[in-house]
């Protein structure tokens, strides 16, 4: 099976004051430089997401096509030129290539210029391009600002799990777990969502420290049955939009079991609201 896969990370702070243009996703700031096609094949093994999602298709009876990978350091908005362009070389792609999958190594807490949901924009946008039969898999940061629309469009989103961030290109990994899931299945998996009503301070979120770190062990205690996976996004509040703020999902086989679990950790979140502040 065709699998493509592209990088479009960018974590938005509308308060700052520079934008993160063109040129600063071809320099990469703190993260490799923009990469194209199969030069994007040397960044597995290094500790990212695309590095861990490389790192698990090695050997599978899959065609995987790279196309390109950017990122720009945290700052304001993503100019519209940055952003239209690097989504038409996505788009592009993605209507010569077919593919049968789709793998994407994004943020989640994206804004442009013209656009506050950069990641649901660009999911809304292949989606229209592959339909409903091919599955969207994306990997996500823990800051990401998780919208209905991302959730809508993709078959499954994965994120991180540490801040300070060193479980990049395991996330990666997981999202190749599910998307071969989907591949060699060929069933979806049932989703369920549960947005939390307050917002998390970054310094709140260290999960060196609790309530992080017990609310993730706590989350990886429910992943069993019929569960594939849960992931908790305490959000980018800085990003400042309106769906900005921390969220609860899932994936799994079982409605009910699903629903349950993430009402658990929604309540478990919730309860120590004083202890996130």
């Amino acid at each position: 099976m065709k699998v493509l896969i592209a990088g479009f990370q960018h974590e938005t702070n509308t308060f700052a004051p520079s934008k993160a243009d063109w040129d600063d996703f071809v320099q990469g700031g703190g993260m490799p430089c923009m990469t194209h096609g199969n030069d994007i094949f040397d960044l597995k093994g290094i500790n990212i997401p695309v590095g861990g999602f490389l790192e698990a298709m090695h050997g599978k009876p899959h065609q995987i096509f790279p196309v390109i990978w950017a990122a720009a350091s945290p700052s304001a908005h993503v100019t519209k030129n940055a952003f239209e362009r690097i989504t038409l070389v996505i788009l592009k792609a993605i209507s010569d290539i077919q593919p049968d999958a789709v793998y994407l190594d994004i943020h989640g807490a994206m804004v442009a210029e013209h656009v506050n949901d950069g990641e649901g924009e660009l999911l809304n946008r292949i989606r229209n391009i592959v339909g409903q039969s091919v599955p969207i898999v994306g990997s996500l940061d823990l800051h990401a600002n998780v919208t209905q629309l991302m959730l809508e469009k993709a078959d499954a989103l994965v994120s991180y799990r540490t801040y300070p961030h060193v479980d990049m290109a395991e996330t990666g990994e997981r999202a190749a777990f599910l998307l071969k899931q989907f591949m060699e299945g060929g069933n979806r998996f049932i989703k369920f969502s549960k947005r939390i009503p307050f917002l998390i301070p970054l310094h709140g979120q260290c999960t060196d420290m609790e309530p992080a770190s017990l609310t993730y062990d706590y989350l990886k205690s429910l992943e069993n049955g019929s569960i594939k996976s849960m992931s908790f996004t305490p959000g980018f509040p800085a990003a400042d939009f309106p769906e900005c703020g921390a969220l609860v999902w899932g994936y799994g086989t079982n409605q009910n079991e699903l629903e349950s679990k993430v009402y658990s950790l929604t309540d478990h979140i919730n309860e120590r609201e004083h202890e996130w502040w």
